[in-house]
């Protein structure tokens, strides 16, 4: 009877425990949906659609839905990304258009102030010098008068038009060093400053057959991180990981953030041999990391794999197309 008591407790326990994960995955594609980054409304409008209706459909679903749609999940995620990379490069390709059609104004509103000041300039002198001949002598004065209000005029418009420009090339500096920002930011992860997956991506396309070798390393352990330290901690363990990783490759080694917990570095071909010291990669890449919180530090253990892809013989393609199934 005892034991039969027990079981029961332990089932409900079972029971009340999944309920709780499955409320709990619930309110994350909730909040994911609600806080969603508002971009065009024909992005994002449909991605908080199929995140909440996913949701609603998950709430009372078998195991094997739930199961499924974790790759639902990430497909929906995935797209957005890649919608919003692409929204944003539009963008980016407005400002500088914008730039340069305002560069192409203020020149050509230069050159149409020098040209427009020339012909009044001119026709000042000539004013001037009928003003002085012996035929104007009556009105003479009031000519000369005529002429020095034209050019205090000309002089008070021009310094005007010289603001004007002045203010467009303030403008014009503004955007550019706006459209630099934006080009590096959207190259370069945030927490370990590498470059992102879609720059690596179009370096690997470009990348020479020859000569060259790609390392690819996979972490295992920031999601327990991050579940039990939280996105902070998880985030400067990343970065502790990237200044280890850039001290243990040479200096002309491109290494960029595939994913969360994936990296790809682009470095002088290695020999047959020198495979072998993936292992010794990873092994030195793995040891715990000192990382504080609250105070104190807490050293937490990653675990990474490496490995060497041969660049030799392979079209970039190729090259390119190894690395994705690498981290498929």
């Amino acid at each position: 009877m005892i034991s039969i008591q027990q079981n029961l407790s332990e089932l409900e326990k079972s029971d009340q425990l999944r309920a709780l994960a499955l409320e709990c995955y619930l309110a994350a594609i909730n909040n994911m949906a609600h806080y969603t980054v508002e971009l065009d409304d024909t992005i994002t409008a449909p991605h908080r659609k199929y995140l909440t209706a996913l949701a609603k459909e998950l709430a009372e679903a078998p195991p094997d839905l739930l199961v499924e749609s974790r790759s639902t999940l990430r497909g929906l995620l995935r797209e957005y990304r890649d919608r919003a990379m692409q929204y944003l490069s539009g963008l980016r390709g407005q400002l500088s258009a914008t730039a340069q059609a305002l560069q192409e104004m203020v020149e050509a509103f230069s050159d149409c102030d020098a040209d427009h000041t020339s012909v009044l300039r001119t026709s000042l002198s000539r004013l001037r010098e009928v003003a002085k001949s012996p035929e104007a002598s009556a009105v003479g004065p009031i000519l000369t008068a005529v002429a020095d209000g034209i050019d205090e005029s000309l002089e008070q418009l021009r310094k005007q038009h010289q603001f004007t420009i002045s203010q467009f090339q303030s403008e014009l500096r503004l955007l550019h060093a706006r459209i630099d920002s934006m080009e590096t930011a959207a190259a370069i992860d945030e927490a370990t400053k590498f470059s992102n997956r879609r720059f690596i991506s179009e370096y690997l396309e470009s990348l020479p057959s020859e000569g060259t070798a790609v390392l690819i390393l996979k972490l295992y352990g920031l999601a327990q991180t991050r579940a039990r330290y939280g996105p902070a901690v998880a985030e400067n363990l990343v970065a502790t990981f990237g200044r280890r990783l850039r001290n243990s490759l040479p200096k002309t080694a491109v290494v960029g953030r595939w994913n969360e917990q994936e990296f790809v570095a682009v470095l002088p071909a290695v020999k047959p041999a020198d495979a072998v010291s993936s292992q010794r990669m990873a092994e030195h890449l793995s040891p715990p990391y000192a990382i504080m919180l609250g105070g104190k530090v807490v050293r937490i253990s990653l675990e990474v794999t490496a490995e060497y892809l041969a660049a030799a013989g392979n079209s970039p393609a190729e090259i390119l197309a190894r690395v994705t199934a690498a981290f498929a």
